[in-house]
């Protein structure tokens, strides 16, 4: 059963946006002195964890109902998002999470797995004893029985892989790779449950290079991990 992390990074757990749905995002209600970049933050990780569903609408007024602020801040966060080509404007002035096409699938996993093979390798001589000691501990908790039907692991997941890739000492390349998350990420929810038993294993070949020092293998087993997932997430998109 996988525990609640202290880090600061990882989202509430909530129930995926859908389709249809009126727009309204189960958030953690936001202090007035935290605004505009707080929301802004707080979406990319829903994004990323894969807590908002490709096709999913929201409007200024339903998020900021969930934030529990004014309009303002919100329509600064989704005008960043929009700019980032993350988020895409409808003519009512909502916004819509696009459905990822095929193409752009295997476009996006080609360099997802050359710039995050990269960070662990660059990663790989830097980061320390208690990173390791920690991105293990959440591999075990991603590992229990009912682990992939729980709404933390995809956020469990992604706390794994940026803890190693923030240790990599280029920010600039991590900044990419955040990027890539947030069109990736909305995909995953919807195939959680086709994640098999043991797909893991690509985890626990990274954390013993990790401990050895093995950059080459590091970066073997981040490449093969996403490669993996993948597979998964391509013969969903083409049924």
């Amino acid at each position: 059963m996988i525990r609640k992390t202290n880090l600061r990074e990882v989202p509430k757990p909530v129930k995926p946006l859908r389709s249809g749905d009126p727009g309204a995002l189960d958030v953690p209600k936001l202090q007035r002195n935290t605004l505009n970049e707080e929301v802004y933050e707080q979406l990319k990780l829903a994004l990323m964890a894969g807590q908002i569903a490709p096709g999913s609408s929201m409007t200024i007024r339903s998020l900021s109902a969930s934030f529990g602020i004014s309009p303002m801040p919100v329509r600064e966060a989704l005008r960043h998002l929009v700019a980032e080509h993350v988020l895409e404007l409808l003519p009512n002035r909502s916004v819509t999470l696009p459905v990822i096409t095929v193409g752009r699938f295997h476009e996006i996993t080609r360099i997802r797995t050359s710039l995050e093979g990269l960070a662990a390798e660059e990663a790989t001589p830097m980061i320390d004893a208690g990173g390791i000691r920690r991105m293990a501990q959440i591999n075990e908790e991603m590992e229990s029985s009912d682990a992939m039907q729980r709404p933390d692991f995809l956020a469990a997941n992604r706390e794994f892989h940026f803890l190693l890739y923030q240790t990599s000492g280029m920010p600039t390349l991590v900044k990419v790779i955040e990027s890539l998350w947030l069109q990736i990420g909305p995909l995953l929810t919807s195939l959680r449950g086709e994640y098999k038993p043991g797909i893991q294993r690509h985890h626990r070949v990274l954390l013993e290079a990790l401990r050895k020092r093995d950059a080459r293998k590091a970066r073997e087993a981040v490449e093969n991990d996403i490669k993996d997932a993948a597979k998964v997430i391509a013969m969903s998109l083409n049924e």
